[in-house]
């Protein structure tokens, strides 16, 4: 479960009424696939970015099951963001010197597990892509890539942030089909979108506006 409590998250100590978050609380079950709305500059990605330890809170508690993240230091934070959550992102952000298997590897290079490698590329339907380099790809198929790279370390967690922004419509509607299949076989799923066609197709949408939670509502 992802517990958020009273999160505030200040960039500029100077403006004081500059909230990016604004004692925001929120909680996620296991199994949930969630969209996060709202305008840019709303917070919503600084809230992904928080629950995915990519930033850090000025004010509240973050907890992942009986775990307080908010207090964890910098290595034992690295650790638990490596074990426990995937990212895809909106521009995939792929190594271009790598081709889409030593993408994907880069999570287990420390265990050299090329199994789980191969089970992800057949999944996801890439394997002819497996030596390709990203600019040899479709936007599609560089989303694939993105999203076996954080499925390979097994992480409960998938954070996806804007992750059809850029694809064309049906392609875009393929990623989040994938999601879902993601979503069916027990990953909590959390993303970021302003497609509201894209949010339907999760079971929980929650909308932000300057920081604060307007609206959470079960699809």
């Amino acid at each position: 479960m992802i517990r958020l409590d009273k999160i505030t998250k200040i960039y500029d100590a100077k403006v004081e009424n500059k909230k990016a978050l604004d004692e925001v609380s929120l909680t996620i079950d296991n199994g949930e696939f969630v969209a996060i709305m709202g305008p840019s500059g709303s917070g919503k990605s600084t809230l992904l970015n928080i629950i995915g330890c990519m930033d850090s809170v000025t004010d509240g508690s973050y907890y992942v099951d009986d775990i307080e993240v908010s207090r964890l230091n910098k290595l034992d934070i690295h650790r638990f963001r490596k074990k426990n959550i995937g990212f895809v992102f909106q521009h995939f952000a792929l190594m271009d010197y790598y081709t889409a298997y030593e993408n994907i590897e880069l999570p287990l290079l420390a265990n050299n597990i090329r199994r789980i490698i191969n089970e992800q590329l057949k999944k996801l339907n890439i394997v002819e892509e497996k030596d390709k380099l990203p600019k040899k790809m479709s936007g599609g198929q560089q989303q694939r890539v993105a999203i076996a790279r954080a499925l390979v370390t097994n992480a409960d967690i998938i954070l996806a942030d804007e992750p059809t922004g850029a694809l064309d419509q049906s392609t875009g509607q393929e990623v989040i089909n994938i999601l879902r299949e993601i979503n069916n076989q027990g990953k909590t799923v959390v993303l970021v979108t302003h497609d509201i066609n894209i949010a339907s197709s999760t079971n929980r949408i929650i909308n932000i506006c300057d920081g604060k939670i307007i609206s959470d509502e079960m699809v």
